[in-house]
């Protein structure tokens, strides 16, 4: 047999070749993200009136605060003239400050802060004069929301911003009675028959025109709920300045970074991110909680709502960037 000479060139070629020959690894398809929101999981206990700002969850309500260790409740009682909004922890969470004084959570024993009584004063009917509180971000400042009554009958209402010595900073006037009140790092935003965002010195910055039925504070921002189902608007505190709406019947709202999540008044929980000027929805999951309110504490979504057991959580992974 007679083999060309050309064939016998190319052949130490395509035996190398054949020896290199090797199967590429199939490619893997990326991972699916993250879903925003695990499971809901019921906690034995609690009220559904307010949620502490800060970690560990507390839970406010029925004269009483709720924190859990593991899955046991540990309650302490609330004095009846302290109102359980505003609320935050201590940095060292050795401390839930709450109204005008403070809980130890060594003791489990509420106790007025002596230096801040002179703000709330007793009034002719024999009540306290401060009807709200709400503790800044800064540990080291509260707003007060201080009624006065004259003998016959008259009402002035005024914002009060003290330091825990009980020096204050400012006062101004309110135009009406105070509905709602959220403090951020260093402004607090009043509902107060209109919205009003004020400094650490009672100084009003800004009176954003929404009609809001809640308000909440978190990731640098203010969430006003709006009333008659009509949406949602994120306030900026530096100045008061709406940055985003969205069109959806909730219930209640917290901000998140670059978001809000809502909750509707069955208990359904909506995650949106903010887009511009308005705020798109990524993610929905039912709560199981009747008429709530919601918060994120840590990495937890917190919604209570409800009679018995009424608080649910959830682990959440913000979705926005």
């Amino acid at each position: 047999m007679i083999v060309s000479r050309s064939i016998l060139s190319i052949l130490p070629l395509a035996i190398a070749l054949a020896g290199c020959k090797t199967t590429e690894p199939a490619m893997s398809s990326p991972s699916p993200p993250p879903k925003p929101l695990s499971s809901f999981k019921q906690l034995r206990g609690g009220a559904a009136q307010a949620i502490a700002a800060g970690e560990p969850l507390a839970v406010l309500g029925g004269s009483l605060v709720t924190w859990w260790d593991g899955d046991s409740p540990v309650e302490v009682p609330l004095p009846s003239h302290v109102d359980p909004y505003g609320a935050r922890w201590a940095a060292d969470r050795k401390s839930l400050r709450v109204g005008l004084g403070a809980i130890d959570v060594a003791t489990k024993v509420y106790r007025d802060e002596p230096a801040l009584q002179t703000l709330n004063a007793i009034g002719p009917g024999g009540a306290f004069s401060a009807r709200r509180a709400a503790w800044f971000g800064d540990g080291a400042h509260v707003a007060i929301v201080v009624e006065m009554r004259d003998p016959k009958g008259g009402r002035t209402t005024e914002l009060a911003v003290a330091d825990t010595g009980g020096r204050v900073r400012g006062r101004s006037k309110l135009p009406g009675m105070v509905t709602a009140i959220a403090a951020s790092q260093d402004r607090v935003l009043v509902d107060a028959s209109r919205l009003i965002v004020l400094d650490l010195d009672a100084k009003v910055i800004a009176e954003p025109k929404l009609s809001a039925l809640r308000i909440s504070e978190g990731a640098g921002m203010f969430a006003v709920t709006l009333t008659g189902g009509t949406g949602v608007a994120l306030v900026r505190p530096a100045d008061g300045s709406v940055v985003a709406t969205w069109n959806l019947a909730a219930n209640d709202a917290v901000p998140v970074p670059h978001g809000i999540v809502a909750v509707a008044g069955d208990g359904t929980v909506h995650v949106g991110c903010v887009d511009g000027s308005t705020v798109q929805e990524v993610a929905t999951a039912p709560s199981g909680a009747d008429g709530p309110i919601v918060r994120l504490v840590g990495g937890q979504l917190v919604v209570a709502g409800g009679t018995v057991d009424p608080i649910r959580v959830a682990a959440f992974t913000n979705p926005c960037t």
